[in-house]
């Protein structure tokens, strides 16, 4: 068996615990302690830290927001609605912006276009929804897909979105 290498940032305090534990683990496998120095080069192990640290901000909606978000009748909400419920498929899975228009059916400026509005509404009727807590959109609404630039995922320059496990378990009981 061959040991598939993911990063994990951990608290410096905890560091050395942490590694004693997964070199004790791998010699129980019978296999190296530690990544090759061309497995710590591959773009996939930073590509999937940029993924999982995403997806560990992003906030979980309260149900009664996400009960209105699935029962609204604006283009936008609907649009996003529609969109939860291909995420919510596949948890933690991310989608770029071509790949949502084509599945949901829409045009890319029509994706474009929810996502530009989707903002301004949640500001008007979703004070409950937790905030951004740092960056370019601190203090504003987050949205109730993680969603992230494709130049940190070291793909082509589109938006991709995804679902957290918990909203997506939310909202599929909803649904």
């Amino acid at each position: 068996m061959s040991t598939k290498w993911v990063l994990l940032p951990v608290p410096e305090e905890d560091y050395a615990e942490l590694k004693q534990i997964v070199e004790h683990r791998q010699h129980q496998r019978g296999e190296v302690s530690h990544p090759s120095l061309e497995e710590l080069r591959r773009d996939e192990l930073v590509v999937d830290t940029i993924k999982r640290a995403a997806f560990g901000k992003h906030k979980v909606w309260p149900v009664s927001a996400l009960e209105r978000l699935a029962k609204e009748s604006t283009l936008t909400t609907q649009r996003f609605a529609r969109a939860m419920d291909l995420c919510a498929q596949t948890p933690g899975k991310v989608f770029s912006t071509e790949d949502m228009s084509a599945r949901l059916g829409i045009s890319v400026n029509e994706w474009r276009d929810a996502c530009r509005k989707l903002g301004v509404h949640l500001e008007k009727h979703y004070p409950e929804v937790p905030l951004v807590e740092h960056g370019r959109w601190a203090g504003k609404p987050m949205g109730p897909l993680m969603a992230i630039s494709g130049r940190h995922l070291k793909k082509r320059d589109q938006l991709y979105v995804g679902i957290t496990a918990e909203q997506a378990e939310r909202w599929n009981s909803l649904r």
